[in-house]
């Protein structure tokens, strides 16, 4: 196990070879695109008023594209953009110079040593998709925590557990096959071996369905990557609660909303993270977390007066920004929402309110345009439980382990079955049984097993199409567990073994002398996905 220096080391190393994310210089965005990340609309959302003229931003772990996103979205902030890379510091500096946005400074920042970070305080702080790659990802975010004003906002995105579940068992069968991103070569290798693998496959769908893994820079950051992990929503919980901040606004869609969802799903008053680890043990958040963060002790949520988005106004940006409003007072558009939840449409008489601060605005479109995010002081949404309660039987119902018996779960559906177990193995939690939960979920679930897939993507989907067999899996009991591939044996475990040895030497794996324990769990993972259960003696 790599110590916290080692991890580091590993990280940066990875991240000077392949900078990411993996984008051309001259792609661009419209200059409205980005409007949800204006510090002032980011402010709006999570009830903290109106922020300074002059905005302090923080881009704690910038990659090669998010400055240049956020100088778009923020043209009169000051933005500091950190990475530790310098490699894509320098490819995020020239990005944002060929496009003319002079007002970010870029230094290099290792977030796991407070005492290279910049001077605070910040009125944003953006940590996007870097907290689950740190040694002590609870100090770092307490310690970034106390670097907002009295009333900044951090925004924040690490991956959760269960829906990410089929990235971390590529990244183990990348190991297994002694693929890593020390070697140029690797990426396309994992490539080609992913793609070749039968359509039916579930490791396959996700491998392609994933939007990086069209280049090596994202195989590298998804599949070969030197040390992410995911978060159970308690897990989120309790790492926000411990840094002394508290949720405003979830960047989800809205099935990905806990007050909402849990009004759908009959879940009572139960707390937004148990609410999030249901949707993710579901399979049904269709996103990673991403959340918008205030202090614990911040003052209270706050509306301030009714005005149009800045950068629709026309008040802040260059001639190239005037004439892209110009033209959608003329013709409309649509802007894409970061929440997933497809674009805003806006048409051309809202895009003149908008520029003439609401003039000529009736009561249906400024709802419609504060519903969007472009009319800012709307009244803060009060959340309608509880931010976080504890789930203290978690450990041990995360704990690594395989079902052992002559119709055992196959592990590699194993996050569908902590999905079906829940409620039995943990009465405490009060759930219902595991046909009541499904039949709650019929108005709402979006299975997404399709041809050639029949099960194995979705716990709702597999349950419909295997219920006789799971419940009668449920009906059986606790099965013995072992942690360990070496005390399995496979129904013809020989010929299994030898199917994976084939394999390696068939791709030219540079795998080689795999002892039987990690030849079992290399067969698992590439031919048992036809079965839901194995025999595992």
């Amino acid at each position: 196990m790599p110590n916290a220096g080692e991890k580091v080391q590993a990280l940066k190393s990875q991240y000077e070879a392949w900078p990411y994310p993996q984008v051309p210089l001259l792609a661009s965005l419209p200059s409205t695109h980005p409007f949800e990340l204006h510090c002032a609309a980011l402010w709006d959302r999570c009830g903290s008023g109106s922020p300074p003229a002059r905005p302090r931003l923080w881009l704690a772990g910038c990659g090669t594209f998010q400055p240049y996103v956020f100088a778009l979205a923020n043209p009169q902030a000051e933005i500091v953009a950190t990475d530790l890379s310098s490699a894509s510091l320098a490819i995020a500096r020239r990005r944002c110079r060929l496009h003319g946005l002079r007002h970010v400074e870029f230094a290099p920042v290792d977030l796991g040593c407070e005492s290279t970070w910049p001077a605070g305080p910040f009125d944003l702080i953006e940590c996007y998709g870097v907290l689950m790659n740190l040694p002590d990802p609870a100090a770092t975010l307490a310690a970034l925590g106390r670097r907002l004003t009295r009333r900044g906002v951090l925004r924040l995105m690490v991956y959760p557990q269960f829906s990410r579940a089929r990235i971390f068992q590529i990244q183990r069968l990348a190991r297994l096959c002694s693929l890593h991103a020390g070697d140029r070569t690797h990426p396309s290798r994992l490539r080609a071996l992913l793609r070749a693998l039968p359509r039916a496959h579930p490791l396959r769908h996700a491998f392609v369905g994933y939007h990086d893994s069209r280049n090596d820079a994202g195989v590298v950051d998804g599949f070969l990557h030197a040390g992410d992990r995911g978060f159970t929503g308690f897990q989120l919980g309790e790492l926000i609660a411990g840094a002394g901040l508290q949720p405003a606004y979830w960047f989800h869609r809205p099935w990905g909303q806990p007050d909402l969802m849990a009004e759908r799903l009959r879940l009572a008053d139960r707390s937004q993270s148990f609410v999030l680890n249901y949707l993710d043990l579901w399979q049904e958040l269709r996103s990673n977390f991403v959340v918008c963060l205030r202090a614990a002790d911040a003052p209270p949520p706050e509306r301030a007066a009714a005005a149009p988005h800045p950068l629709f106004a026309g008040s802040e940006g260059g001639l190239r920004h005037r004439l892209r409003l110009l033209r959608l007072q003329l013709l409309g558009g649509r802007l894409p929402s970061r929440t997933g939840d497809g674009s805003v449409r806006l048409c051309a008489a809202s895009a003149r309110a908008l520029r003439r601060g609401l003039d000529g605005a009736d009561a249906a479109m400024l709802q419609r345009l504060s519903a969007a995010g472009l009319v800012l002081g709307s009244a803060p949404a009060a959340a309608a439980r509880p931010a976080h309660t504890p789930f203290p039987g978690e450990p041990g119902f995360l704990a690594p382990g395989l079902a052992l018996g002559s119709r055992a779960p196959n592990p590699l559906y194993a996050h569908l079955f902590q999905c079906f177990e829940l409620a039995q193995r943990h009465p405490q939690l009060a759930l219902a049984d595991l046909e009541t939960q499904a039949a709650r979920w019929s108005p709402w679930a979006e299975p997404l097993e399709q041809r050639p897939i029949r099960f194995g993507l979705t716990p709702y989907a597999t349950l419909q199409r295997f219920r006789v067999n799971v419940l009668e899996h449920l009906g059986r009991g606790p099965l013995p567990r072992t942690a360990s591939w070496d005390e399995v044996r496979l129904r013809g475990d020989a010929a299994a073994l030898q199917r994976a040895r084939a394999f390696i030497t068939a791709n030219d794996l540079p795998a080689r002398a795999l002892p039987a324990a990690s030849l079992r769990e290399l067969w698992c993972l590439l031919f048992s996905y036809g079965e839901l259960f194995l025999r595992l003696l």
